[in-house]
């Protein structure tokens, strides 16, 4: 009997222990198989943290050089500061009028020998020389833009008065000076404040954005270099810690997985499911405008260069419509923001009713729209389309309050490949197209071919 026992045993240890044996470098495996996806995760919802953060700060920096550019090119601001030395004309006209507007900070013009000629700062007329002000990551600034002429800015970031700040420097357009001669400059700074940050939250979907000087070895972060890549200061936030949602569920499942390996799978792959989505509603945020729900400059961007790359080989033309809305700034200011923001949605939703499947709609920011028309085998078609833009934005709007306001739309056309290969080349002659659809009288449609040469020149 014993000799029997001891012959059981050893045939069931020789069956045991090869089983057991692969048990434990199975569940070996596929612990660390879980370290591995959870760490992983965790790097994937950081990174895209980060660049939703830097998607929206870039955002911000394209509208304040837009703001910039739109100043800088108004020759009245390089008459009346450069020849005249109008101060006051400037405070009210340039420097109030971007502080209420745009919640520019700093407003400075300089001349090409470094003398301030004028400086504005937070609602007021100041006595200041720039680099007392703008500290580290000015003079980059200041030798990049010696390469543009008016229509042109260089954007980047700077400590203004030991503050993390953003800053456009645009030549100044004057109607009468020397060529081949440095041109004075218009630079305005808006500040990382705290309404800056709260934007910012917004846009990226975050919570518990910070701005400090240096980045804490716990936290997510992204620097704010100037353009010679010297941090300024940093974005942090605490990490999501995906990984560790995973963690949380998986170990105990992992632990249970002696009893029950096949429970374990399924709620493991509904946790990374579970992950996924987050995920994909973050990159959903990030290509889209909260307010109005269409696609954000970011997805316009990426949707250009598509076309364009597909251009040669579908044969097919393509038109990018640039919009702006004439008349919103009379309705935003008499009715205030919340009204504005009812015209901006209900403008969208009437962009979204003239859409064809294969067209694509965006909002630039403030009131500036993007139609993206696909395919567009003739110019006429564009015009057609756009002309039915037109007629339906012009329709009166009837706000919350009762009140009926009607805005118009100025629309710039370009057709490719007739008038560009390239998305920035696209981009920009819409954009001189609808302002000269606007110098011409607004309200109207206006092709990138009907732009005087001077107009599309850099």
């Amino acid at each position: 009997m014993n000799s029997l026992d001891s012959h059981y045993r050893r045939s069931l240890r020789r069956f045991i222990v090869p089983l057991g044996l692969l048990i434990c470098v199975l569940l070996s495996a596929l612990l660390a198989g879980i370290l591995v996806v959870a760490n992983q995760q965790t790097r994937s919802v950081d990174e895209a943290q980060r660049r939703l953060v830097t998607a929206a700060l870039r955002m911000n920096q394209t509208d304040l050089k837009r703001t910039t550019i739109d100043y800088g090119t108004w020759e009245d601001v390089g008459a009346h500061v450069i020849d005249a030395r109008d101060l006051d004309w400037m405070e009210t006209n340039v420097g109030l009028s971007v502080f209420r507007t745009f919640g520019v900070d700093d407003v400075f013009v300089v001349q090409p020998d470094g003398k301030t000629l004028f400086a504005f700062r937070d609602g007021a007329r100041i006595e200041a020389k720039v680099e007392d002000v703008l500290t580290q990551g000015l003079q980059p600034l200041l030798a990049d833009v010696l390469r543009w002429m008016p229509g042109n800015a260089t954007v980047g970031n700077l400590l203004a008065d030991g503050i993390p700040a953003m800053a456009a420097v645009t030549p100044l357009a004057l109607r009468d000076f020397p060529a081949k001669q440095h041109l004075p400059v218009l630079i305005l700074v808006k500040r990382l404040d705290a309404e800056i940050i709260t934007e910012l939250e917004q846009a990226s979907a975050l919570q518990s954005l910070q701005l400090q000087r240096q980045p804490p070895s716990d936290m997510t972060s992204v620097p704010i270099d100037t353009i010679d890549g010297r941090p300024t200061a940093y974005f942090v936030w605490g990490s999501a810690h995906a990984g560790a949602e995973l963690l949380w569920v998986a170990l105990p499942i992992w632990a249970a997985l002696v009893l029950a390996c096949a429970a374990s799978g399924y709620f493991l792959h509904r946790r990374i499911n579970a992950a996924a989505r987050l995920l994909s509603v973050g990159e959903w945020q990030v290509r889209h405008d909260p307010l109005t729900g269409l696609p954000n400059r970011i997805r316009l961007s990426e949707r250009l260069e598509e076309t364009c790359g597909n251009l040669i080989e579908s044969q097919h033309g393509f038109a990018l419509l640039y919009l702006d809305l004439d008349g919103f700034k009379a309705v935003n200011d008499s009715q205030g923001h919340d009204a504005g923001d009812q015209v901006l949605r209900a403008v969208a939703d009437r962009i979204r009713t003239q859409l064809a499947p294969c067209d694509l709609a965006a909002r630039l920011g403030g009131d500036e729209f993007a139609v993206l028309l696909l395919p567009v085998p003739f110019p006429d078609v564009a015009r057609s389309r756009a002309e039915a833009l037109i007629e339906a934005i012009c329709r009166p709007i009837r706000l919350e309050s009762g009140v009926e306001v009607q805005v118009g739309t100025t629309i710039g056309v370009t057709v490719a490949p007739q008038d560009g290969l390239t998305p920035d080349t696209l981009l920009r002659r819409a954009d001189d197209a609808l302002y000269e659809g606007k110098r011409r009288g607004k309200t109207r449609v206006c092709f990138a071919n009907q732009v005087p040469q001077r107009a599309s020149v850099d």
